[in-house]
């Protein structure tokens, strides 16, 4: 199980390469942020919000930054459609299952829908 008090720092290049990718599809970031699942430690680029719109983000699993250099991330972000993943579902995880990738929608909260006024 993975320590929540410790935050890994994503490597520069690697944080440079996803934010510069997520520019290219509109979606600005101050880079990335650690959060902790259960099972495993994501490094986050989300949209900064603007006027309370809903922001889109990409949690990558901390296994896929250390056994990926910035290039082969970007073309990994590339080949499995991340960017429609983010369009359709806003929040969206990449974490390494072996030789593959599981693409998942980051879960909600409880109590993480808006409920209508």
């Amino acid at each position: 199980m993975i320590d929540p008090l410790v935050s890994a720092s994503v490597p520069p290049e690697r944080d440079a390469a996803v934010s510069a990718w997520m520019r290219r599809h509109g979606w600005k970031t101050a880079g990335a942020r650690w959060e902790v699942e259960p099972e495993a430690g994501f490094y986050v680029w989300e949209e900064e919000a603007v006027d309370g719109k809903r922001t889109h983000a990409l949690w990558i699993e901390e296994a896929v930054l250390q056994h990926l250099t910035a290039e082969e991330l970007v073309q990994v972000l590339d080949r499995e459609g991340m960017v429609e993943e983010i369009r359709i579902s806003f929040k969206v995880r990449i974490e390494e299952r072996g030789a593959e990738y599981r693409i998942s929608v980051v879960p909600r909260k409880s109590g993480g829908f808006r409920r209508p006024q």
